[in-house]
């Protein structure tokens, strides 16, 4: 074998092993979507400037919460939370669709989504249908709210999430890289909104953050 031949197969076999060590893209699930304007109010903790617990640079969106800040409002009794507040939809299918990644490895007791009941019919239908808690459990894990384990092994790893709530049929469906790991019904409320951030929980660690890029919301 020539060396310069040698050379090529050397470099095709760097080239495979990397695109096999490269992270999966992943991106809107289903098809017929359309994308949404990025429409929010962020709530931070009322007595900090909003820049100390929110932050957008270079695409990638860095919420942080601590388990002794404030609430978002003076007179609010709600744990801490820095968050985006997402537009109320009451009709058709909407998708929220990011990556996420939480720094390792002491985070822990925080919600990073969740759908909410639109603020009037919450004491009706409950203040949320549903909620992504992050805790320290397993290197990391993702759960619906403080129970099913949905993935592990998170912590310092970006992981793409999608959650699609078809208001028609009433179905909310989770997928964590691509893969479908929750669904479940809503309770029948006629007005929602999607949030992301960090949102004080049980067992909220003395610091909560995440990282998240790539954000869309879609509707069809």
């Amino acid at each position: 074998m020539s060396r310069s031949k040698a050379t090529k197969m050397f470099v095709c076999a760097v080239m495979i092993a990397a695109c096999a060590l490269a992270p999966i893209a992943f991106a809107v699930i289903g098809t017929g979507w359309t994308v949404d304007p990025l429409n929010f109010k962020v709530q931070w903790p009322f007595n900090v400037p909003e820049s100390s617990r929110f932050t957008l640079t270079n695409g990638v969106y860095h919420f942080i919460v601590f388990s002794n800040d404030k609430p978002f409002a003076p007179g609010n009794t709600t744990r801490p939370r820095t968050e985006m507040r997402f537009d109320d939809y009451t009709s058709g299918a909407h998708q929220y669709d990011a990556d996420l990644m939480v720094p390792c490895c002491s985070v822990g007791g925080v919600d990073l989504m969740q759908i909410h009941t639109g603020n009037a019919q919450s004491p009706k239908f409950g203040a949320t249908q549903l909620m992504l808690f992050f805790e320290a459990s397993n290197h990391g894990s993702l759960h619906f709210y403080s129970g099913q384990q949905l993935a592990s092994n998170l912590y310092g790893k970006w992981f793409h999430l999608n959650v699609i709530h078809d208001t028609k049929s009433g179905l909310m469906t989770v997928y964590i890289n691509g893969a479908l790991v929750f669904s479940k019904h809503d309770n029948k409320a006629g007005d929602y909104y999607m949030k992301t951030g960090v949102y004080a929980q049980h067992g909220a660690t003395p610091k909560m953050e995440v990282f998240i890029k790539n954000l869309q919301l879609f509707s069809k």
